[in-house]
């Protein structure tokens, strides 16, 4: 990233806009110095986080899910009409997708991993416990209004 910023700068800013602040100048009336105050405008963020559908009804045929430290993704194995099918998360937020029984599946049979990759893993269960918990899922209400 900071060499692409340094190469935006040689030419003028054409894809990359820095955040330049507004100089307001007030005057303080009591004592009549001038103060400069930067207005920094606040950044273009993203209110929701995008999430793709999820497969449902995997549990029915729920084989095991493992983290994968390769692809950073944790890879959901099911048998669905005699073959293998995996379904890969690569957010631990897009597990708010899955159905009641799914997360109920999810929070029973605990993700496996290896132990250097244990923090990273643990994400993913901690999402699919807190869904359990507080009852959120593809159907619930309270995912419905983000």
């Amino acid at each position: 990233m900071c060499g692409y910023i340094k190469y935006e700068q040689l030419k003028p800013f054409r894809k990359w806009k820095p955040h330049r602040p507004k100089r307001v100048q007030k005057v303080n009336p009591e004592t009549g110095v001038v103060e400069t105050i930067l207005n920094v405008k606040t950044p273009c963020t993203m209110k929701t986080i995008p999430m793709p559908e999820m497969e449902q009804e995997f549990y029915k045929g729920f084989i095991d899910w493992v983290y994968s430290c390769r692809t950073t993704e944790a890879i959901i194995t099911y048998r669905a009409g005699g073959e293998l099918r995996d379904i890969h998360v690569y957010d631990p937020m897009w597990l708010v997708n899955c159905s009641v029984k799914d997360i109920e599946c999810l929070f029973i049979h605990k993700i496996r991993y290896s132990p250097a990759d244990k923090e990273q893993a643990l994400q993913f269960q901690r999402v699919v416990s807190l869904c359990f918990q507080k009852g959120i899922n593809s159907k619930s209400k309270w995912k419905s209004s983000w």
